[in-house]
């Protein structure tokens, strides 16, 4: 119902914002070609958002993936990297990305592999110190795809590494504080990776950044 309700009128926004990106001269002030393209990319993540929010409550009902199709992962990645690296930059992160010397394929929901990838993504610039680094890649692994993205942020404290991927939970840092968010976006990961029959976990210490990583199993292009 949330996602119906916001549908319609998230479009309107969209269609409005690039109806006035159309009309701005060539010549526009720089200071409001950023403002609309922050507005532009802030209505892409509540889209992102809702889609991620009714996709967690198919997949807890038992509901299959949408239409499947094969992709290879550098160019899943190549995307993802391309809708967060304005934030990155805002913060001058650098974002290194790392990918297998032959080419491998998946079968996947295209769109909703890339909201992990791009959930991940916005958690380690959001955790990650101004002028840090970031590192996405993905290998072979047997029969699987291996994803993973890595920050270079303070860590997460050991009791809280179990919890991170249960919707609603908010993770503590180590002043106690509750990280802002819904708690939706790790759990949303999760639902998703293992429907499409892959595992995701987290390796984290203090002070040395977190590495979240995920499979998927290849394509069968027999």
């Amino acid at each position: 119902m949330i996602y119906h309700d916001l549908r319609s009128p998230l479009a309107n926004v969209v269609s409005g914002l690039d109806v006035i990106a159309s009309l701005l001269p060539d010549a526009s002030d720089p200071a409001l070609v950023s403002v609309l393209e922050i507005a532009q990319r802030s209505t892409e993540r509540v889209q992102r958002l809702a889609s991620s929010l009714l996709d967690a409550t198919r997949l807890e009902e038992g509901q299959h993936i949408g239409a499947a199709q094969q992709v290879s992962p550098q160019d899943l990645i190549h995307d993802a990297v391309e809708t967060v690296l304005p934030i990155a930059k805002s913060k001058k992160q650098k974002i290194k990305t790392t990918f297998p010397a032959d080419t491998c394929l998946i079968n996947v929901d295209v769109d909703m592999i890339k909201r992990v990838l791009i959930n991940l993504l916005e958690n380690a610039v959001k955790f990650t110190p101004t002028e840090g680094k970031i590192t996405v890649g993905c290998k072979q692994k047997s029969s699987q795809a291996e994803f993973w993205v890595e920050d270079s942020g303070g860590g997460i404290p050991a009791n809280e590494q179990d919890r991170v991927f249960e919707k609603y939970a908010r993770v503590r840092d180590d002043t106690s504080r509750a990280t802002k968010g819904l708690g939706l976006g790790l759990a949303f990961c999760k639902l998703a990776v293992e429907s499409h029959g892959g595992k995701i976990w987290v390796k984290s210490s203090p002070d040395k950044g977190s590495r979240f990583a995920f499979t998927l199993p290849l394509a069968n292009l027999e």
